[in-house]
């Protein structure tokens, strides 16, 4: 029998399984802690859309093992209004830190976990 192993929980289990017996994460969405990279602008999304989902996605990253997220901004309103609602999470501790990213002035770096 193949197994995997949860990387939120550390349980090896049937590498058929969609979700961790023990913690419920689902093992699909899964990461090395690495970097998770979403695009909040480019799918028609009004600004309170792309930030809902922002919101959501470092709240559901911060309880697993992602390390980063890159958001995909563009260059409008979304970014600004992004920026300013990740300095508010950086302040309150939600986050580690936030920056644009080098050489894509459209992508926003989130570090969640130090």
């Amino acid at each position: 029998m193949k197994t995997q192993t949860c990387l939120n929980c550390g349980m090896r289990i049937d590498s058929e399984a969609r979700r961790c017996p023990k913690c419920d994460n689902h093992l699909d969405e899964q990461t090395d802690g690495s970097t998770i990279t979403v695009d909040i602008a480019h799918n028609g999304e009004r600004v309170h859309e792309a930030l809902r989902k922002m919101h959501d996605l470092v709240e559901s990253a911060n309880r697993g093992v992602t390390q980063y997220i890159r958001f995909i901004v563009g260059s409008g309103m979304i970014r600004e209004e992004a920026m300013m609602s990740l300095e508010n999470l950086e302040r309150r501790g939600v986050i580690v830190n936030q920056e644009i990213e080098r050489g894509n002035s459209g992508a926003i770096l989130v570090k969640l976990k130090h």
